[in-house]
């Protein structure tokens, strides 16, 4: 005999079941709740540290900018002076001014040497003192003097150097800089001096030193000089040392409550950060932090590269942190507050705790409602009519049940019996419907699983289409904007040639929009199977020099020259239009992947029964890994267009399809670092059957 289960209360289970379910509707309401109170507060949050650090580096930009316009101020105030017309006895000013002393150095003389309030001056024993020379000491010396009290309120010092270190000119009131050095110290060349060389600095740019210690002076320093050259020849440089330890200071004590702040260059220094002050110093300001062994600062910085003036947050690499990151204009260096993310999620926590302890709440008063709804009006009434089902099953008829409800459960009791025949009538034809429907969906789904991987292909090659499209359009678009809206607004005071040079830019634009968009048209129509072929018999060479002649202006606009070479006489058996893009396509990237100064070479000739058509560049190559991509659609390598220039990834997909449907055959061969050349072969006129 069987052992008959335990029957489970129904009341019972459907108060665990609607506990459940309220449960888990509170964990998805607190869920929420979290979810929308952490936004919040991130947003809230986000936008405020975005008002602090843009503040803060607006005020520590101040200096550096400052600083950079005194620098060419001094530059442009030597070369004013130096141009005027000079009546002056030099020689005789200088010797009163100067005097050599015992070690070698020329210095201002003791009894002129004020050097609180006017500069002091160092020229080596090794400089031929010719009355140019002594001019531009004279002229440097007047000038620091001037200038160097005017910005002594804000800035530690003023300087200029001439021909590296042959003279120094410093206005320094702290102390006598020049008497307090040596030949061997002035004769060191330092990279404030060498910095501002032609050969140093052939751009003739402002350039600010890196970070470091004065020892003598005991405070964290970063140089600043602008290149002096007068009628095209170099002179010197004009620079001031900048004192950075009250920026130092603010940036490791003023801090947004649970955030803490550093300063690094673009080249990888810290520059200050709370707890690497003492490192820093050891090193004397050189603290590289790729060379770091702190992971954590490593990925700080390379996350705060990412960020730009659109995007100014970017997060950690662990996706602990909010980066807060700012430029310090003039030295160029990155303010970055640090931002855990945990006092976020502590706020946002605290406010979903409310919602959890409620829920709790109205949960088992909820619980406690039901239970004895359930048990009076469900259980109770069903338990009558299992017991009634029993007795039936015994053969025992007399037995009554709830049928004179008016409800759902009078209902079930009168057609239970109703129910138990029809169900057996049912049941046999049912099982034969099923099996002959489930075969029939598993055919359906057969069927509708193909065509759904035929779509979900399709929509990702139209996605990645679209991307590309939008992409690459978009740039050349807001350049045509650009440039028309800069013409409209300056029409007036623009001269003819001002304009048509304008209006040549957009024509230039809007050629390689419609160069991108043929690319676009004639992919679609190659994938349709609505591009015909006209083939007929061309000479090669006017075909050739047509598009040679056509990418001329910009090859000469990147120093490129285009090489030509023909066989004579030489016929192909083509498409016009689809061999001139096949030309059109190879040349336009040899050129947008060619560096300057380099040569294109575009070579054909006859090879048996095919015209061997030869496109050949000086460019970076093609890795070998990436050869079995390169003819492939939407197709974008490692390497680069070396002028900027926009690719979508089309053109070689298009010669590609273009050489084979005209019984051809197209290849590259390339190694990378040394250039591409790339080879279609197509019948030669004489060859071909046309009929």
């Amino acid at each position: 005999m069987l052992r008959q289960k335990k029957i489970q209360s129904l009341s019972a289970r459907a108060m665990r079941q609607m506990a459940l379910r309220i449960g888990l509707v509170t964990a998805v309401i607190t869920a929420i709740s979290y979810t929308y109170t952490y936004l919040s507060y991130q947003r809230e949050a986000l936008t405020y540290l975005e008002k602090y650090v843009t503040a803060r580096s607006e005020l520590e930009s101040q200096p550096f900018l400052n600083a950079q316009a005194n620098t060419k101020l001094m530059r442009d105030e030597f070369v004013r002076r130096f141009q005027l017309p000079n009546d002056e006895d030099v020689d005789k000013r200088f010797h009163e001014l100067m005097k050599q002393d015992a070690d070698g150095l020329w210095r201002v003389r003791v009894e002129k040497d004020d050097f609180e309030h006017k500069a002091t001056v160092a020229v080596l024993p090794r400089v031929r003192l010719t009355n140019e020379f002594k001019r531009k000491v004279l002229i440097a010396y007047d000038v620091a003097s001037e200038l160097g009290p005017a910005f002594r309120n804000q800035f530690y010092d003023a300087f200029l150097d001439l021909n590296v270190s042959d003279a120094t000119v410093m206005f320094l009131p702290d102390t006598n800089y020049a008497r307090g050095g040596s030949v061997e110290v002035f004769e060191e060349d330092l990279e404030t001096e060498v910095g501002a060389t032609p050969k140093a600095n052939p751009e003739r740019k402002t350039f600010w030193t890196g970070v470091y210690f004065d020892a003598p002076a005991k405070q964290w320093m970063v140089s600043v000089v602008t290149p002096i050259d007068v009628q095209g020849k170099y002179v010197g440089g004009a620079g001031q040392d900048v004192l950075i330890d009250q920026l130092i200071e603010r940036a490791n004590r003023i801090s947004v409550p649970g955030t803490y702040n550093m300063i690094v260059s673009r080249t990888g220094m810290l520059i200050a950060h709370p707890d690497k002050m003492r490192e820093i110093e050891k090193v004397n300001g050189k603290y590289n932090i790729g060379a770091s062994k702190d992971n954590q600062l490593v990925d700080f910085y390379r996350a705060a590269l990412q960020a730009t003036v659109r995007n100014p947050f970017v997060e950690s690499a662990d996706g602990k942190y909010w980066l807060s990151v700012s430029s310090i204009k003039g030295a160029d260096w990155l303010f970055v507050t640090v931002f855990p993310k945990a006092l976020i999620q502590q706020k946002a926590m605290e406010s979903a705790s409310i919602v959890i302890v409620f829920g709790l709440m109205a949960l088992l008063i909820e619980v406690i409602l039901v239970g004895w709804v359930l048990r009076e009006q469900v259980t109770n009434p069903l338990q009558g009519l299992l017991i009634a089902i029993r007795a039936l099953a015994r053969g025992d008829a007399e037995v009554k049940t709830h049928s004179d409800r008016n409800d759902e459960i009078g209902q079930l009791a009168k057609e239970f019996d109703e129910m138990a025949d029809a169900v057996a009538n049912h049941r046999t034809r049912l099982e034969d419907l099923v099996k002959e429907r489930t075969a029939a969906l598993e055919h359906a789904n057969q069927s509708l699983s193909d065509k759904n991987y035929q779509l979900e292909y399709l929509n990702r090659e139209k996605n990645e289409f679209m991307g590309i499209a939008a992409h690459d359009l978009q740039s050349p678009i807001n350049g045509i904007k650009g440039l028309a809206q800069h013409t409209i607004e300056n029409l007036d005071r623009y001269p003819k040639e001002k304009v048509l040079e304008k209006l040549s830019g957009i024509q230039s634009i809007a050629g390689k929009m419609s160069h991108l968009i043929t690319n676009l048209l004639d992919i679609n129509s190659l994938e349709s199977d609505t591009y015909h072929l006209l083939m007929e018999s061309l000479p090669v060479r006017p075909l050739v020099s047509h598009v040679a002649d056509l990418y001329a202006a910009e090859a000469e606009a990147k120093a490129i020259a285009i090489n030509v070479q023909v066989e004579e006489g030489l016929s192909v058996y083509v498409d016009q239009l689809a061999f001139t893009q096949i030309i059109d396509n190879l040349l336009s990237n040899a050129i947008k992947y060619s560096p300057t100064q380099t040569t294109v070479q575009i070579r054909a000739r006859r090879d048996v029964q095919w015209m061997r058509l030869e496109v050949q560049d000086q460019g970076p190559g093609i890795a070998a890994h990436e050869m079995p991509r390169l003819f492939q659609k939407f197709a974008r390598l490692s390497a680069k267009p070396t002028g900027d220039e926009q690719s979508i990834g089309l053109g070689l997909s298009i010669v590609k399809r273009l050489t084979e449907m005209m019984r051809g055959e197209v290849y590259c061969d390339s190694k990378l670092g040394h250039g591409a050349s790339f080879v279609v072969k197509l019948p030669v006129a004489e060859q071909v059957n046309v009929h």
